[in-house]
């Protein structure tokens, strides 16, 4: 099987990539954007053969798709801040679906017959009220930031190319997660960066934003795994919620994480990590995707342990 995973060197393509390596009778295939981090990215995925490759650009997208000639297609290749969207809400609805409907057109032309899954977010349901958690698929999409909509849209791309034109499209809606090699830029990476930074003496405290917010959150080696079973034993055309079942308040993370870090560390609330519009709770109804065989193989403890671990490694190397 030829699997080609779109945007490989973000948080969701290199844990996909790490999953995949380990499967028998894959060829691996992978997309990058050009970018001073990535000048000896290929180094790090030696087990799959790379392309350089912007979504924007259709013609990048149909080198790529007529060179691997894919059987199953994972894009991730997304602008996925939520906080970074209310600031650039222009790249954001570029990438995510332009970008998309690029893509859409170069499968559409070149492998028609490839299975392509399409991640979205929980986002996209905005506030939903406490008497309809957990939510299910069947809730009504009200996306209240830009990321939200642009994954919405993004999903409803791959709805028309699915009916039109007979692709053979699976979707997701997926809930935060977090795991070793997750980026700056989401909470609990932001928290853990900065408990390394108390504990190598950069810093003598750390900035955190809304605290009592819950979030139902998933291991990305999960969240990966989530993705291929769907691939394999779902249904194109189907939206299925990836999530735990269960959601935890951001107080709680922290206090978890002070208790592995075994250092005194002072708090100071920031007003800029505070996002206007932030939905109180996120929980997911996980039924569907569990009527697959998926079960999550690892507890909000091992996840957030393995990234403490992995953010300390970093710093050792830098």
């Amino acid at each position: 099987m030829k699997i080609l995973v779109l945007g490989i060197t973000g948080f969701a393509g290199t844990s996909m990539y790490h999953f995949l390596k380990h499967i028998d009778d894959n060829n691996l295939y992978g997309t990058f954007r050009h970018s001073t981090g990535n000048r000896n990215i290929t180094d790090n995925f030696s087990e799959a053969t790379l392309f350089e490759c912007d979504i924007n650009d259709v013609y990048s997208i149909e080198r790529a798709l007529s060179t691997t000639q894919p059987d199953v297609i994972f894009h991730f290749a997304s602008y996925v801040s939520v906080f970074d969207s209310l600031n650039n809400p222009i790249p954001t609805f570029q990438t995510n679906i332009i970008g998309t409907t690029n893509l859409m057109e170069g499968i559409r032309k070149i492998v028609p017959q490839a299975k392509i899954l399409i991640p979205g977010s929980a986002e996209e349901y905005g506030k939903v009220p406490e008497d309809k958690m957990p939510i299910k698929e069947t809730y009504p999409l009200n996306s209240i930031n830009p990321y939200a909509i642009s994954k919405k849209v993004q999903e409803e791309i791959g709805f028309y190319y699915l009916k039109n034109f007979g692709l053979n499209i699976y979707f997701t809606r997926t809930f935060h997660y977090t795991g070793p090699r997750q980026p700056l830029g989401f909470v609990c990476s932001d928290i853990v960066k900065q408990i390394v930074d108390v504990e190598t003496g950069k810093k003598t405290c750390i900035k955190v934003g809304n605290l009592e917010a819950k979030r139902d959150f998933t291991d990305i080696r999960d969240v990966v795994s989530a993705y291929w079973r769907i691939i394999n034993s779902g249904k194109a055309g189907e939206v299925y919620n990836v999530c735990t079942g269960k959601s935890i308040k951001i107080q709680e993370i922290l206090n978890k994480l002070i208790t592995f870090s075994g250092k005194d560390i002072l708090l100071e609330i920031d007003k800029n990590k505070l996002r206007p519009s932030d939905v109180p709770d996120f929980v997911g109804d996980n039924i569907k995707l569990s009527s697959l065989g998926w079960i999550p193989q690892y507890t909000i403890e091992n996840s957030l342990i393995d990234l403490l671990e992995w953010w300390r490694g970093r710093i050792r190397i830098n």
